[in-house]
Parts: structure tokens; sequence; C-alpha cells
């Protein structure tokens, strides 16, 4: 039997072009067999022996076969039937055969119509499939942030990219974008970004022109630990909701100086940094629209999270499979989506 090192030694010696064609095509097998996600349901089923029922949330369930391979249950509570996906991004999926090369896709960044033609989808379902993927995101934001955590606003033009009802004319270009267009004309997004020093963040996208003290709170309120140090630029509103906060310390600078003149530690490089990575990651979706902008937030942050996992494409799995609500979530935010021609 030929051992590992020997298979590695042969694949050294072909010529990249090769390689990569060998590493699609057993990619391409592993993915028919169905064997990551087999993987992750399995241990998804370790770890909780008996999915809960997700429409009573009653404990009270026995399994019930298998159906196409996937898991049934009974509710004694309800005496509703259901599945191990049922409530997951993976519920009535069809094609599940082409989610592993999907999620290979989505962590190259490819936008959403050249991942429909590498994989040979409707760009409608393309859409779809993708938003279902980061409504399972939603819930994994840490609880709370410690010890000192910077914070600071990325401003970006309000976009209202696949809408079929402007009240302007549309833009040919971002450089037609015009900030002041009236008092009480909404223009811009600020997404509200905490940073602890651990790296740990929390992303929130507010409609706002200026952010205020209540909408501060709306991102802050019950993030903060005990105790901790919140450190922003010399915004007054930040000054203002730090006020009220008794069991947090703040500290504040001037923006332009990026570091405290007189102590080093007081810096907002990190959530500096982070917005500059985040403009970088969201360049290749040609403009996300705003109403979509805070699944594209979870899923950033989330990427940083399995950035070195060596089996990024089972760990989404295991979000999709771990989150009950993904698929109603999906289902509350296509009311407001738009449906893709094509």
């Amino acid at each position: 039997m030929v051992t590992q090192e020997e298979v590695k030694s042969i694949f050294n010696k072909l010529s990249v072009s090769h390689q990569n064609v060998l590493l699609r095509e057993l990619l391409l097998e592993q993915e028919l067999q169905g064997k990551v996600l087999s993987e992750a349901s399995e241990q998804i089923s370790q770890q909780r022996k008996k999915k809960p029922c997700p429409h009573c949330s009653s404990a009270k369930v026995y399994k019930r076969g298998k159906q196409k391979g996937v898991q049934m249950y009974r509710c004694n509570s309800c005496s509703k039937w259901y599945s191990e996906t049922t409530g997951t991004a993976l519920y009535d999926i069809k094609l599940k055969s082409k989610w592993q090369s999907y999620l290979n896709c989505m962590e190259k960044g490819m936008p959403i119509k050249k991942i429909a033609k590498e994989l040979g989808i409707s760009i409608q379902t393309s859409f779809d499939w993708r938003h279902k993927i980061l409504s399972s995101l939603a819930q994994f934001t840490p609880a709370q942030l410690t010890d000192q955590v910077e914070c600071d606003e990325l401003e970006l033009a309000l976009n209202e990219k696949g809408s079929r009802n402007l009240d302007r004319l549309p833009r040919k270009r971002p450089s037609d974008f015009k900030r002041n267009q009236g008092k009480d004309k909404v223009t811009t997004v600020q997404v509200v970004t905490a940073v602890s020093r651990n790296g740990e963040k929390i992303l929130k996208a507010v409609e706002s022109k200026r952010l205020n003290k209540e909408q501060i709170a709306q991102v802050l309120d019950g993030v903060l630990a005990d105790d901790s140090t919140l450190i922003t630029d010399k915004h007054p509103s930040y000054k203002a909701y730090a006020s009220d906060k008794s069991y947090i310390k703040h500290k504040r600078l001037l923006a332009k100086d990026h570091v405290d003149k007189n102590d080093a530690t007081i810096h907002l490089q990190k959530v500096n940094n982070v917005h500059a990575q985040l403009r970088t990651f969201l360049q290749p979706f040609n403009g996300v629209s705003s109403k979509y902008l805070q699944n594209y937030l979870n899923w950033y942050s989330y990427v940083g999270q399995i950035q070195n996992s060596k089996t990024t494409i089972k760990q989404w799995f295991l979000i999709m499979l771990a989150t009950g609500q993904a698929y109603a979530l999906f289902e509350l935010f296509k009311h407001n989506a738009v449906i893709i021609r094509t």
C-alpha cells in the first residue's frame, strides 16, 4: 500500500496546473460522496444525541428512522415530524451535492453571478444559498468583550443595489455619491465596530449620517463587560454614552493621532485595521446592498474565527447544522429581498 508521504512526493512532482486539476477532481469525488457533510452531521448528532423539537422546543422526542440519509424525529409533545436539517440552512435543499463547491467559492470571495456560472446553478439559487448560509451566522458573535475595547465607526455610502423603486437617478460610478442631500435624507451607513485586544469583534450596521447616543447604545449595551475600558475618538456621542455607564472606563484620543501621546496602550490601531480588512473583504462583491450588509459583516467576523482551521468547509457545515433558526431568519429576510431576474 502506498504511504501518505509517497503520495505527497508524487504530487509535488506534478506541474502546478496538473496539481490544480487533480485537487478539483478529488474534491468533486469527495463532494459527490457527501463525506464532509456526513461527517459534520455525525459530529452534531453525537454532541446532542437528539435534536429538540423546532416547533415547540420540547426535548421529549424520539428518532424515527432516516429519509434519504437524514435522521427523522417525532415529538411526543406536539406530535410533529421533523428532520435533522429542519430549521437549518440545509432544510429543503435539493442540490446538497453542490454545497461543498459552493462553500469553496464563497471562501474565495467570488460574487454570486460568478458562482452561479461556475456551478451551473441559477443566479437566484446562488443568491438564496448565500443568504441561507449567512443567516446561520447571526448568533455566533461574542457574548461580551472584555479588558480594553476599541470602538469606532466606518462610514459607507447607503447602497440601494437591486431596488426597483429608487427616488433618485441611479449612480453610474461610486464617485457620483453625494453625502449631503437634505437634512433628513439618510445617505450613509455607519458600521459600528467594537474590537477587544484579544481579537474578538462585533460589527453592526446602522443607517445614520452621524451616530447618536441611542444608536451606540443599541450596539454596545450588554456587550461590554464590567470594568472594561472603552477606547474611542472624541466623538461626543461616545462620551454621552459612557457617562451613563459607571461600570466602564472611557479613554478618548484624537482620531488623527492614532496613538495617545501620553499612554501608548491607548490607541485605535486594531479597529482601524479591522476597517481596512473589511473594505478589502467587501471589494470583490462590487457593492453590497445596505439591507444585506449585516449578513456580510457576520460573514467577515466568522471567517476571522476559522481562518486558522484546516477544515474550514466542515466548520461551515457544523455551524449550519447547529443553527436551528437559520431557515426562519432567511424567510423573514426574503420579504425584503430583491428577486434577481436572469
